[in-house]
C-alpha cells in the first residue's frame, strides 16, 4: 500500500511539473509565432511580445530553481550550516531589509517583540531567510487591492521560539488550509502561475523548518488574512 502511494505521488508530481513547464513554453511559442508571422509590425508591438517572452522564460527559470531546491531537500542533499543566532536582531534586520526592497513598495512591514533580553536560536542564516522570503512572497501573490500589511511576531517558549508571520490578505478556505504545505498545491483551482507561483514555496518552507527540528502550520480566516507559524529550537545555555 505504501509503495502504491509512492507511485501515485510520483505520477502526480510528474503531471504537475509537465503542466507548469508547458504553460510558459506554450506562451513563448505563441509570441514567437506572432513575431514570425509579422503581427508585431511596430516597435511597440515587438517590445510587447519580447517582454512577454522574457516574463514566461523568467517564470520557467524560477520554477526550475524551486524544483531543483525541493528535490535536493527531499534527498537530504542540501548542506545546512547551523549556528547560534540572536533571533531578535536577525528578524529586526530582515524586516528592515524588506522595508527597503523595491519589489515590496507599498507593503507595510512591522515586527513586534517587547522582550529586553536577546533570544538565541540554532539556525542556518541563509535557509532561514529563504523561509521568510517564501512566506512573504506567498502573501504578496494573493494580496487584494487594499494596502498589504505583513506583521512579524516572536513568541518565546522554554525550549523553542515561535515566529508568526501574518498578513491582511484574502485568507485561505478551511479545505485548502490543510494542504498549502504540499508540493505543487495551489489554493485556487486553475493552477494559475500568474498568482500561484511554482506551488513549491511553502513546501520548501516545511522541509527547511523540519530540517531545523521545528514545525510549521497555518491559521486563516477567509476575508481576514493568514498567519503562518514556525518554530526554532533555542540554543542550549552552557552552565
Amino acid at each position: 500500500q505504501l509503495q502504491l502511494q509512492y507511485e501515485e505521488n510520483r505520477k502526480e508530481l510528474l503531471a504537475n511539473i509537465s503542466h507548469d513547464l508547458k504553460t510558459p513554453i506554450t506562451g513563448i511559442k505563441g509570441c514567437v509565432e506572432a513575431v514570425m508571422d509579422g503581427i508585431a509590425d511596430t516597435k511597440e508591438k515587438l517590445d510587447k511580445y519580447m517582454n512577454m517572452i522574457y516574463k514566461k522564460a523568467d517564470d520557467m527559470d524560477h520554477l526550475i530553481d524551486d524544483l531543483f531546491l525541493f528535490s535536493k531537500l527531499d534527498l537530504k542533499r542540501v548542506p545546512f550550516h547551523f549556528e547560534n543566532i540572536d533571533i531578535v536582531d536577525y528578524l529586526t534586520d530582515c524586516v528592515d531589509e524588506l522595508r527597503y526592497d523595491p519589489n515590496l513598495n507599498g507593503v507595510k512591514m512591522n515586527f513586534l517583540y517587547d522582550g529586553k533580553e536577546p533570544v538565541t536560536v540554532v539556525a542556518d542564516r541563509e535557509q532561514l531567510r529563504r523561509v521568510i522570503m517564501n512566506i512573504v512572497d506567498n502573501s504578496i501573490k494573493y494580496k487584494r487591492d487594499k494596502t498589504l500589511e505583513i506583521g512579524f511576531d516572536l513568541i518565546v517558549g522554554e525550549k523553542d521560539v515561535t515566529i508568526a508571520i501574518c498578513d491582511n490578505g484574502p485568507g485561505i478556505e478551511r479545505e485548502a488550509l490543510q494542504r498549502i504545505f504540499e508540493r505543487f498545491y495551489r489554493a485556487e483551482k486553475s493552477r494559475n502561475t500568474e498568482t500561484g507561483g511554482s506551488g513549491l514555496g511553502l513546501a520548501i518552507v516545511k522541509q527547511i523548518i523540519e530540517e531545523h527540528g521545528g514545525k510549521v502550520w497555518a491559521e486563516s480566516q477567509a476575508g481576514k488574512g493568514t498567519t503562518i507559524y514556525f518554530t526554532l529550537q533555542k540554543s542550549k545555555v552552557m552552565k
